[in-house]
């Protein structure tokens, strides 16, 4: 069963991993003030450069980094704070220029109030541009 208390961030961007971790520890102790999670940032072994100027966009391979977000424990309180917090950080996290997808059990929520997750209808992220040769 999958756990809704738990997302993969999915972190297309250029930036070196230590600065990522950084705003991803500053954004989650903004987001999660009243939850207790852990968001390990890590290098995605399936990234593959040369995939960013495909279309359709395809978030694993395009993607260098992911972050694991999870409550330290299952507490029912903690659920709607736990996936409200996740809209606001892949809100954030996007406004810095980066293709942010989450893979979750509540991606609907994701779409509904960030406007975008990738679906196999609509895999490219707004603003992606290709230069296609």
């Amino acid at each position: 069963m999958a756990d809704p208390y738990f997302c993969e961030l999915y972190i297309d961007t250029d930036e070196n991993i230590d600065d990522l971790k950084r705003v991803v520890d500053a954004l989650v102790r903004e987001e999660f003030s009243d939850v207790s999670v852990s968001a390990p940032v890590y290098r995605n072994d399936n990234f593959i450069p040369s995939a960013r100027a495909r279309v359709p966009y395809r978030f694993i391979e395009c993607s260098r980094y992911y972050a694991e977000v999870g409550t330290e424990k299952d507490d029912p309180r903690w659920l709607a704070p736990f996936q409200s917090g996740i809209v606001g950080l892949v809100k954030k996290l996007r406004k810095g220029g980066r293709f942010v997808t989450a893979s979750c059990v509540f991606e609907d929520l994701i779409v509904a109030q960030t406007g975008w997750n990738w679906t196999r209808e609509q895999p490219e992220p707004p603003g992606r541009k290709v230069q296609l040769e």
